[in-house]
């Protein structure tokens, strides 16, 4: 098996290494570390030699399919929080477990991933419920490797679908579903954006913020939707956020807020470092898994 490299380079996070502990022990099990920290998401690394680790990080987000589990017990050993990347809300055609999606789940393409469909959410509390099925053994193919946490994709469909087909609430209903179903196993879950949702209650009474155990959300800064996120700080719980655009990382902000928050390319390409040139071309949308960018940290 092909050794996770450790890389050493140029600043593209909030500088928080002089805050995150360095040299103290993470929990490798349990709920995420809290307080501010340097973490990494490397969704698209499909092989360990794909997975490079910036110094000093405590947490890092790979992709539940492609990553083995000798890789996680190999981060684990060296005192990694590991979170597990799944897409809940969509279809996508290149996972193994694509042909379990009947047609009827699918409810519209994905306009920014063409390749990809949002899923009924909704159907989880059916009988006999296919999605709930699929998303029961995909969260436990987590656990079974070692992960810690899970991370789900599009907890958004009340939006993403046009036409109102699935109500904000039956979405939040799905949301507290989730982490219900991650919780039974023993993983810890974090919110997967949807700011707006942080304190709203689902079908038990619960608030999300209450139910999820952190929150991984992309361009709060960008939007100006960083403050609640700030909901899950104020309960100890850790608050991760990514800026596609470097000029609206803005770290005085993330600081205050007690937010870990970074800049990476859009596309999460792999063994690409960050230079004085800029990013290289951006690969064709078929390749965007393919590969990871490399986060360096001060």
């Amino acid at each position: 098996m092909s050794k996770v490299r450790l890389v050493l380079g140029v600043a593209v996070a909030c500088g928080l290494i002089g805050e995150s502990g360095l040299g103290l022990p993470v929990p490798r099990t349990g709920p995420p570390p809290a307080g501010l920290y340097g973490w990494d998401w490397q969704i698209g690394a499909q092989t360990a030699a794909l997975v490079s680790l910036p110094a000093g990080i405590r947490l890092i987000d790979l992709d539940g399919f492609e990553t083995s589990a000798a890789t996680v017990a190999e981060l684990k050993g060296q005192g990694l929080y590991l979170v597990c990347y799944l897409n809940a809300g969509s279809y996508e055609p290149y996972r193994p477990d694509a042909t379990r999606y009947p047609a009827r789940l699918k409810l519209g393409v994905d306009p920014d991933w063409t390749d990809e469909a949002f899923v009924d959410v909704r159907d989880v509390f059916r009988p006999d419920s296919v999605l709930a099925d699929i998303l029961r053994r995909r969260l436990a193919m987590c656990r079974d490797k070692g992960f810690a946490a899970v991370e789900p994709d599009n907890l958004q469909n009340d939006e993403n679908v046009p036409g109102g087909v699935i109500s904000p609430q039956q979405q939040i209903d799905f949301n507290g579903w989730l982490a219900d179903e991650a919780h039974a196993l023993g993983l810890a879950i974090f919110q997967k954006n949807g700011p707006d949702k942080v304190l709203l209650r689902d079908r038990t009474g619960q608030r999300l913020v209450d139910k999820f155990d952190g929150i991984l959300n992309e361009s709060c800064q960008e939007f100006d939707e960083c403050a609640p996120l700030a909901e899950y700080v104020r309960r100890g719980k850790p608050a991760l956020n990514v800026e596609y655009k470097q000029k609206f990382l803005n770290c005085a902000e993330a600081r205050r807020l007690g937010i870990n928050s970074m800049f990476r390319d859009l596309y999460l390409r792999g063994g690409v470092r960050r230079t004085t040139g800029g990013w290289p071309a951006e690969p064709p949308v078929s390749e965007r898994r393919a590969a990871l960018a490399v986060l360096l940290l001060a």
